[in-house]
């Protein structure tokens, strides 16, 4: 049994004291790649990484994933899971090969699992395949992982053309899906500048007019009167620099007005926008 927590790079002050699967064959980040039946060795880490969940540890293969700092050799782990939300970073078997890709359903419902290396096509998921998912990624060991919407969807804009598969026209929103949308964000809203992030989807979508942040904070003071984080026009403006006064699609921690966590607040409540409406 592997115990020593340097193996992990992990400060020697943490206590590895939590027996984790580790199948050294690894698991497919470029094409598909059968890992087979291997009896796992166990190695120990600190409980703080599992934090309960029931969790193996996995080397990663190939490039595919090298947009979101997973390269060959990484060491993953993976949760034993079958509940994903959008961007999640997924194990599973397509046809019997393992893969690990970014989950994604777009706006009409396409389930896909999508690369993060131009070199690789997306996936969409169909009835005819034997799709079955062994997990999430929760950890890639000393490193930080995260994909963003642009790249995702630009994956899938790509595999689309080659499949021969048009565009979709956009969806003209009506006031009663943005609504709906819009009361479903206001519960993660906790400042009111955030809501910079739904204001910018709905002036992509057309349906706010470019830079009419009069008219965004008017439909949600008048549909949630009562928030406690509403929000104002002067707020929004002065916060709508650099990147935050493009497109959300082009949005990025590097080149925003603010970094870290306080990027996502306003990130987060965007995307959260974009996925509640049709």
């Amino acid at each position: 049994m592997l115990s020593n927590c340097t193996i992990l790079g992990m400060n020697e002050g943490l206590a590895c004291d939590t027996p984790v699967p580790f199948y050294e064959m690894g698991i497919s980040c470029g094409l598909p790649n059968e890992m087979g039946d291997v009896p796992p060795e166990m190695m120990m880490v600190p409980g703080m990484m599992t934090m309960g969940r029931t969790v193996t540890l996995v080397l990663a293969q190939g490039d595919s994933m090298i947009g979101v700092n997973i390269h060959d050799g990484d060491m993953l782990m993976i949760e034993q899971t079958c509940h994903f939300n959008n961007h999640d970073i997924v194990a599973a078997k397509v046809d019997g090969k393992e893969v690990l890709k970014s989950y994604y359903v777009d706006e009409h419902g396409r389930h896909w699992l999508v690369p993060s290396n131009e070199r690789y096509d997306a996936t969409l998921l169909t009835e005819e395949m034997d799709v079955k998912f062994i997990g999430r990624m929760v950890w890639n060991i000393q490193k930080d992982v995260r994909e963003t919407t642009r790249n995702i969807r630009q994956s899938i804009e790509r595999a689309l053309i080659k499949m021969g598969i048009e565009k979709d026209e956009a969806h003209e929103l009506t006031r009663e899906e943005v609504e709906t949308a819009l009361m479903g964000v206001a519960q993660q809203i906790m400042m009111g500048r955030h809501w910079l992030g739904p204001c910018r989807i709905l002036m992509d979508n057309g349906f706010v007019p470019k830079n009419r942040y009069d008219l965004f904070c008017d439909m949600v003071v008048h549909l949630l009167p009562d928030h406690a984080h509403l929000p104002r026009e002067a707020e929004l403006r002065r916060i709508a620099v650099d990147c935050f006064s493009k497109p959300f699609d082009k949005w990025k921690d590097e080149t925003a007005p603010v970094h870290g966590k306080a990027f996502l607040g306003y990130y987060n409540a965007g995307e959260a926008m974009r996925q509640k409406l049709p």
